[in-house]
């Protein structure tokens, strides 16, 4: 929320004419006290200024300036207007406006960069576009444009990544079919594409806003050397890391400023926010409903985009882009559950959580019970068989019909009974989380990182088993 400047923080003003827009200005009130602001854009006919010593926007209304002071925010204003009119030329849709991210409806900003809705919880929602090959941002066609906003609606952060080794040159299918197809991308070509767009986007950027500085930016395994532009409130890092990936991503000034290291959610909060996060109902299913959905698109990323899931809802900063590359995934998809792992430990004891993996031989509801009940989901190695989703589907879609749930047990126990006498196939191997159980009835609740419709299925225990690779992975406060 923005809150109104008091009048008597508007008296006088100490910086001369020649100011540059974004500069910190010193503002004196009636006591002559010191007041150091900065000029972040318009709102409603009103000035935005950020207060230096908390980071708060606050506005302040023309008419409440002396003239003097008037006619340099006048002119901060008209500085600001021109620079926005060349931004959106350059990133060739309307992305930008004249205040910064943080102040602004998130979903507004996904409509016009024609965004889906990924995933909405208590704490934070998500959009995301696989754009086809005739979209462009900053002259360069992105394959994921993802937008995260928090709990009031507000961005935190855009991502868009452009050629990289995940989606380039894959011919896999989304959801379910990603299991078919492969990648026709070769390193070679891949390094062209990434150089080619590496270039487009810093020309693009670069003729609006001058220059980039480098810094280092992330955190542990995921730090890098980014190229940044900063403009009213914002900072756009443009990062390529070689045979990897291409991407920009837009955040707070501030985040840009701290080097992207975010601050650690508190053990009590965390916890809090966990067990109020545990849903039961009236039939005995239990399962966690504020799990952040991410869809891993047309490409074998199962494995950060599961972990990028379990690290949200802990608390912790992911990106599967990020996390695909520290786990040296290779053209197309596929990553190492345990070479992930090793890699992402630093950066979750960094933030006060503790990674754990078990290894069952038959998988019990008890096995998932305990951690189901403190509201941490459960990644599980499996095969994503055609048998088992098809079922996992069906059965989801039958369950909203039940009224006696003694006579659902024994049916699908029945039916499953039948279908794991045949074959194991050693084929589709996956990772997904366990987000809930019901003991009464002996399913377990699953859900895939293919996008809304995967967030929640119903499998029965003995097809799970069928399909287990008995791999269990979990994310602790």
């Amino acid at each position: 929320m923005i809150r109104p400047f008091l009048t008597l923080l508007l008296i006088a003003a100490t910086l001369p004419l020649h100011a540059k827009v974004g500069e910190w200005r010193t503002l004196r009130d009636e006591q002559g006290n010191a007041l150091m602001v900065r000029f972040e854009g318009i709102q409603d006919d009103r000035y935005l200024l950020r207060r230096q010593k908390d980071g708060r926007l606050f506005e302040v209304a023309p008419g409440l300036l002396p003239d003097g002071e008037r006619t340099r925010f006048e002119k901060e204003a008209s500085d600001l207007n021109r620079e926005l009119e060349m931004l959106r030329k350059t990133v060739g849709k309307p992305l930008f406006a004249g205040t910064p991210f943080e102040v602004r409806d998130a979903s507004e900003i996904a409509k016009s960069l024609g965004l889906r809705p990924e995933s909405k919880t208590k704490h934070s929602t998500s959009w995301r576009l696989y754009a086809d090959s005739t979209y462009r941002l900053f002259g360069a066609r992105p394959y994921s444009v993802a937008l995260y906003a928090d709990a009031s609606g507000h961005p935190t952060n855009l991502s868009a990544v452009f050629a990289n080794k995940g989606d380039f040159g894959s011919t896999a299918g989304q959801g379910e079919e990603h299991f078919t197809g492969g990648t026709e991308a070769t390193i070679k070509s891949l390094a062209a594409a990434m150089e080619r767009d590496e270039q487009a986007i810093e020309k693009a950027i670069s003729s609006a806003l001058g220059e980039a500085e480098t810094q280092r930016y992330g955190e542990g395994k995921s730090r890098r050397t980014v190229k940044r532009w900063d403009w009213n409130g914002h900072s756009l890092l443009l990062s390529s890391e070689e045979n990897e990936y291409v991407s920009l991503s837009i955040v707070p000034l501030e985040l840009a400023e701290a080097g992207g290291k975010t601050a650690k959610v508190r053990d009590s909060e965390i916890k809090q926010r966990l067990a109020a996060d545990v849903t039961r109902d009236p039939n005995g299913d239990v399962y966690l409903s504020q799990v952040p959905m991410v869809n891993q698109g047309p490409k074998g990323y199962c494995v950060p985009a599961t972990f990028e899931r379990a690290m949200r809802t802990m608390g912790i900063t992911a990106d599967m882009y990020l996390l695909a590359m520290v786990g040296e995934t290779s053209i197309g998809g596929g990553t190492s559950v345990q070479k992930l792992l090793e890699n992402v430990r630093s950066q979750v004891y960094r933030k006060g959580r503790r990674p754990k993996d078990e290894k069952v031989k038959r998988l019990r509801i008890r096995d998932v019970k305990k951690y189901i009940d403190d509201g941490v989901p459960v990644m599980w190695t499996m095969r994503s068989l055609n048998e088992y989703n098809s079922v996992a589907t069906k059965n989801t879609q039958r369950r909203k019909k039940v009224t006696d749930w003694s006579d659902w047990a024994a049916t699908i126990a029945e039916e499953t009974a039948e279908l794991v006498e045949s074959e194991q196939v050693q084929a589709n191997h996956h990772i997904c989380m366990i987000v809930g159980y019901n003991e009464a009835t002996g399913e377990l609740a699953v859900s895939d990182s293919w996008g809304p419709s995967y967030e929640r299925r119903w499998v029965p225990l003995g097809l799970a088993n069928w399909v287990s690779q008995g791999g269990l992975f979990m994310i602790l406060p």
